[in-house]
């Protein structure tokens, strides 16, 4: 029995850990994708879709893994340019030609393997939530031009 419920401990912050890394990258390659340009596109909009479909492909695995959304936005000094599953700003000031990625999932709520009701609060309590921001400066100007 105590060398399940180490191994069990041992898996879980394992994945908790290994889920923590892949929201860190996510917000960080989201960022890096925004900071391209895209061909063809001058809109800001389009650079921020693009900034949210690279973190959401980056933790697409902890979606297929537990069925739950992982939540993506990324922001700028005036606010939310594109979000999904429910993502939104950190609230923190942003310069003017400053770009904010977030990442969050909440892994107390939706745990990648079963929580056992005695561990659970120990581990992870459901109110746990996994969460990243990156942030890039683009230059003198938020739509590209010089």
């Amino acid at each position: 029995m105590v060398f399940f419920l180490v191994f069990y401990a041992i898996l879980t912050y394992a994945l908790v850990f290994t889920a923590q890394h892949s929201v860190t990258l996510a917000a960080q390659d989201g960022a890096r994708k925004v900071l391209q340009w895209q061909p063809g596109a001058t809109s800001l909009t389009t650079r921020a879709n693009a900034g949210r479909d690279i973190a959401l492909d980056r933790s697409g695995w902890i979606t297929t893994m537990s069925s739950a959304a992982v939540a993506v936005a990324v922001c700028g000094p005036s606010g939310t340019l594109s979000s999904t599953g429910g993502g939104s700003c950190s609230g923190l000031p942003l310069t003017a030609d400053q770009i904010e990625v977030t990442v969050s999932y909440p892994y107390g709520a939706n745990p990648l393997i079963p929580n056992f009701p005695f561990l659970a609060q120990a581990l992870m309590p459901p109110s746990s939530v996994l969460t990243a921001r990156a942030t890039v400066h683009l230059g003198n100007s938020l739509d590209g031009s010089p």
